[in-house]
Order: structure tokens, then sequence, then C-alpha cells
């Protein structure tokens, strides 16, 4: 009920400080101020886009806004490509007194960054302090209640019970439904997002538009490696800068964040999307790596070594769970998890036309595999941290509305024939299109290869035993696939086939019988596999 009430506080509560008063709702007066440039075009800054940004060669480059007389500042949000590296933001009287200065250090590197003005502000100066930054947009709030749909994200959790990696910015919910808010908002665990690939700016937008309309309020990480339709693994592997580069990036969020629970995408990339195939057969190995202080010295350096208790794999045919994506949750305030992830879908607005968050179906999103433990296999099978204490994490709990950051109730604004939460699940407003989208797509958005017959598919990796002996990898394994080794894995009690869960122990994850990229390696007589008409995502 504590974490229900907390979800259910106003935005502004967030704010550590800025100028609200009772009843008087916050309003972009930005039309209203006077921008001015060091250098540059500053018409970008007001377009209201984020293809367009402004940008700098002087090491001194500054942006500066004029605040009318008769207006009250509140807050200014800036809007960057990618997260600053430096700045200085000074806030000066009407007499150019200077009030106050604060720096990337007062806050964390944020793309849509909103920070509170003080009532005596009537000029802003933003100086840059790093090269190589830009600016899409800035706004200046009048004093007051803001609207709960202007994002104030609190830095990332240092220590999460939940990371789930997502290969593009729309992944999270098209094949891993309600995982995000069952777990943040749901169970109140310190969940973290992170992003693979950098689909451009507008689509990174979205994707924070999505996780705040599912009730997030940490930020996000965005790795943005390249996004781009690879023919073969090989030249996806090649693109995102090798098989260590990868393995470095996701070691290093491992063992920064130190999750539970990691929770990912398909093997067989759901529909056979190479990039998404990559993340996921690299994941056993980071997190193998991750508890290995022998391995990827600098980030052991930093956080040390971590050991993940629980791997779950969407659509892993083995130790399969299935989380309850329909029943309505008093915690968002009576809507169903399915709901809520086509509430965040919707943010997705390039993308809706094309994909949709549906319940069951060849991808479902409900559908996860446990492919590595630590506290032994599940058994209700519907729970992410099924054997996982709440207070794993070490973190401070949300179990409390002082602990917890203040949530909005779920409000639906690009649904608009809904008339609250459904009682139905089978009736759940729909996105436009199907999950996976005809080959005809539009212009710029790149559609998803066929799924090949089974003679050319990827066979599934095969299920490891308890305590398998760790083999090193081989050199070219994550670009191919091996045939299922031949010999029984026989269960004693009924003759099928044996609990297939990796054990992992303080020297990391015990993998498949194949052993390390071995359990990827693909026939060679299945080489050869067909192309399919492509455009760019």
């Amino acid at each position: 009920m504590a974490l229900c009430l907390a979800f259910a506080l106003a935005m502004t509560g967030t704010l550590a400080e800025g100028n609200t008063e009772a009843g008087k709702k916050a309003a972009n007066i930005s039309s209203a101020c006077k921008f001015k440039v060091s250098e540059g075009s500053r018409g970008h800054l007001t377009d209201n886009s984020t293809s367009s940004s402004w940008s700098y060669s002087s090491p001194e480059a500054w942006i500066g806004v004029q605040i009318p007389k008769d207006q009250t500042a509140g807050y200014i949000r800036i809007e960057w490509v990618f997260e600053p590296e430096g700045f200085e933001l000074v806030e000066f009287d009407d007499q150019v007194n200077p009030l106050r200065t604060r720096t990337l250090a007062d806050t964390f590197p944020c793309i849509n960054m909103l920070l509170p003005l003080m009532p005596e502000t009537k000029y802003v100066q933003l100086k840059m302090t790093a090269m190589d930054q830009k600016v899409c947009t800035v706004r200046i709030y009048s004093e007051g209640e803001l609207d709960r749909d202007i994002q104030n994200w609190l830095p990332p959790e240092e220590k999460v019970d939940m990371m789930v990696f997502s290969t593009h910015q729309d992944d999270e919910v098209i094949f891993l439904g309600g995982t995000i808010p069952y777990s943040d908002v749901v169970c109140g665990r310190p969940t973290i997002t992170v992003y693979m690939a950098n689909c451009t700016r507008h689509r990174r937008g979205e994707a924070l538009d999505c996780l705040w309309a599912m009730g997030s309020r940490h930020y996000p990480e965005f790795i943005n490696l390249a996004d781009k339709r690879v023919d073969t693994i090989k030249e996806g592997i090649e693109l995102w800068g090798g098989k260590d580069n990868i393995l470095k990036q996701l070691v290093e969020r491992i063992r920064h964040y130190k999750p539970e629970v990691i929770v990912t995408q398909d093997f067989n990339g759901e529909y056979g999307h190479n990039q998404h195939k990559i993340l996921a057969r690299a994941m056993p190995y980071a997190v193998e790596a991750a508890a290995d202080p022998a391995q990827y010295p600098d980030s052991y350096g930093l956080y040390g070594a971590w050991q993940v208790k629980k791997l779950y794999i969407h659509l892993y045919k083995e130790n399969e769970i299935r989380m309850d994506w329909t029943s309505p949750r008093e915690e968002l305030n009576g809507y169903t998890l399915l709901k809520v992830a086509q509430i965040g879908m919707s943010k997705h607005a390039s993308q809706t036309k094309y994909y949709s968050v549906k319940d069951g179906g060849q991808y479902d999103n409900a559908r996860f595999g446990l492919y590595a433990t630590t506290v032994g296999p599940d058994v209700a099978k519907n729970d992410f941290f099924e054997n996982i204490p709440q207070d794993a994490s070490g973190a401070y709990l949300r179990d409390n509305p002082a602990a917890a950051p203040a949530r909005d109730p779920i409000v639906e604004t690009l649904l608009p024939n809904d008339d609250g939460p459904e009682e139905d699940a089978s009736s759940a407003e729909q996105a436009p299109a199907e999950a996976v989208p005809a080959v005809e797509s539009a212009p710029g958005i790149e559609t998803e290869e066929a799924i090949p017959d089974a003679a050319d598919s990827i066979p599934e990796p095969e299920p490891a035993l308890e305590a398998a002996p760790i083999v090193e990898p081989q050199q070219d394994a994550l670009t191919q696939s091996a045939e299922p080794e031949p010999g029984s894995n026989v269960s004693r009690e009924s003759g099928r086939s044996a609990w297939p869960v990796v054990a992992m122990g303080a020297a990391g994850v015990a993998l498949a019988g194949t052993g390390g990229w071995m359990m990827y390696r693909r026939s060679r007589k299945r080489h050869y596999h067909r192309r399919y008409q492509r455009r760019r995502r």
C-alpha cells in the first residue's frame, strides 16, 4: 500500500527545490524569452525538434536566455543530443548580479535535464566547459506545478535488484512486456534499463517518454552502439567493435549496478534480428566475466566483481516461467501490466505504426526461461524475484513513501478511446500494427527479416548441466551455432531432461555442455542463409 501511495504522489514532489505555488500551473514561457548564443544558430534552440541542434567550435561557447520582467521563472529544461560532459549554469538577477552557479557535478548526465531556477532569476547563461556537445532545445517554465508528463529524472540507482537489457529503444516493451513496471513499480525493486544501440536522438527521447509513462523515475543507461541492419552476426559483432568490446560494455554495467536479476532478449533474436541475437548470446558470458576478478580489470578496479543470481532469457524454452501481465494491479491504480506496457509503447510514436504490444502470440512477451541461477530453480514460475529476498540489494527499500521517488498515477495520453482500466485483457487497446512488421515498411524504418525455415534457423542453446565445467570460449563461436550434442541428459525421477539450469558459483557461470562460445556454434553445412529485403529500422 505504501508503494501504491508513493506511485500516486504528484510529480512535483520529486523536485528538491523549485518555484511551486499551490494550485498554480507552470507554463512554458520560452516564446516570451530572448535567446542569445555566442555562435551558431539560436533558432535550433526554440524549434522544439530533436532532429536539429545547436553546436559550437569555441571552448568558451554559451547560450543566454533573458526572462521577461513580468514573469517569474521556475525551471529550465535542456535537451541535449547526448549526455553532457561539462557545463556551468549561471543565474543572474535583473541587475546582472550572479545569484548562483551550478555544474554537471550538481546534477547528473541526462539528455532531458530539468533544473529549478530561483524566483529572482532574470537571465540564465549556459556555458560549455567541454567540447563536442550539442543542445537540441532549451525551454523556460514559469513558477508553479509542472505537468506530470514533464520529466524530472532521478539519477540511476547505485545498486539495483533488476537490470533489463534492451537492444533498441522499443524492444523493452515489444518483447519484454511488463517487465520494467513489474519490477520498478509493482515490486518496488530498484531497477535500471540498459539500451545497447543508438536509434537516433528522437528514439532515445521516445524511450524516456515510455519509461516515464510506465512509472520509472530513475534514468536509464544508453550505451549508444551503432544501429544498423546487418546480414550476419559476424558483421554485427564487428559493427559493435568486436566481441571483447561487447563483453566489456556489458560487464562494466553489471559490475556498476550489481543486479540480482537480469532479463534480456531471445537467443534467436525474436524474429531473427541479428543485433538482438548478439545481445542475448553475449549475456551469459558477460555474467560469467563480471564475477571473475581476472577479466576486464578496468571495471573490476572501479566496481569490483559481481555475481548475478538469476539470468532470464526471453522465449528460452527450458525452466520456463510465465509472467502475469493481465491481472489488475493495485500499485498501478487498477491497470494491468499489459496495459501499462501498451501505454509505454504508445510513447514510441515513430514505431507504433509498425509494432505493438500484445498478449500472447509467437513472440509472447510474458514467456521467459531461467537460464542460470545461484539460488535454485523456480517453483511458482511466475516471478522474476522468486528466491530473491526483498532486502537482497543491500540498498534502501522502497517500503515507505519518504524513501520512494514520487510517482504519478498512470495517465494515458495517446490512447484516447480508453475509459480507464480494462476488466478484460482481451479488450485492451492495441497499437495499430502487428508485433512484427511486414517487409514493406515505411521509409527510414528498418524491417526485420522473416523467420528462416527450420533448416536455416540457428538451434537454441543446448541446456546447461548443473555444475558443468567451464570451457574457455572459442575465438569464432559467437558468429556460429552448434548442432545439439548426441547423448542423453536423463532425469533421475522421470526419464525426461534433467533440470538444465546452470549452477553459478563464485567463479562464474557453468555453461552448456558444449562449453563457451561453442554453445552457439553453427554447423558449417548450414552456414549459408537467406537474404531478405531490408530497410533501415
